[in-house]
């Protein structure tokens, strides 16, 4: 029986009803260091929309190469084994706890991007122990939410300070 809202009993919207994201638009989004870059000025809805539709592994293959990652680090920035990332191939997208967390990093690093100027001096950044993080590199502390968060946090500090 249907509600009121055209979801099904269980709450869940009809395939008929879940917005399918045009191909062309798949293969632009986050492909690219300038994509990634740009990524910062995204609206948030736009944000949104690509967590909900997931992202592909091929998107994530893509990142990972893109933020000079391996797949054991990037597992632990995702909070999933690495044999949950090795699954899943091609178009498949990931679900949305995970897509959730690559946007997440992804506008992270597009900050990061933005405030370095250049890929290799914010992954030196990323890679260097600061007292800001308990003397430990803004990468390992970015495996949690509230880490995540906090290196944002302190790349927008770099930023003003840098005006």
């Amino acid at each position: 029986m249907d509600n009121l809202h055209g979801k099904g009993r269980r709450g869940r919207p009809r395939k008929s009803e879940v917005p399918v994201q045009h191909a062309q638009e798949e293969h632009m989004v986050l492909q690219s260091y300038a994509d990634v870059v740009e990524l910062r000025s995204f609206p948030f809805g736009r944000k949104i929309e690509m967590v909900r539709s997931g992202v592909s592994k091929d998107q994530l293959t893509r990142l990972k190469e893109i933020f000079g990652l391996d797949y054991d680090t990037l597992s632990v920035l995702l909070a999933v084994t690495n044999r949950s990332l090795h699954l899943k191939k091609g178009k498949e997208r990931m679900n949305r706890g995970i897509s959730d967390r690559l946007i997440f990093i992804a506008d992270v690093f597009s900050v990061g991007y933005n405030v370095f100027g250049s890929r290799e001096g914010f992954h030196a950044w990323l890679r260097d122990p600061s007292r800001e993080f308990g003397d430990k590199a803004p990468l390992e502390v970015m495996d949690t939410l509230a880490g995540i968060e906090e290196v944002k946090n302190a790349l927008y500090r770099i930023d003003a300070f840098i005006l």
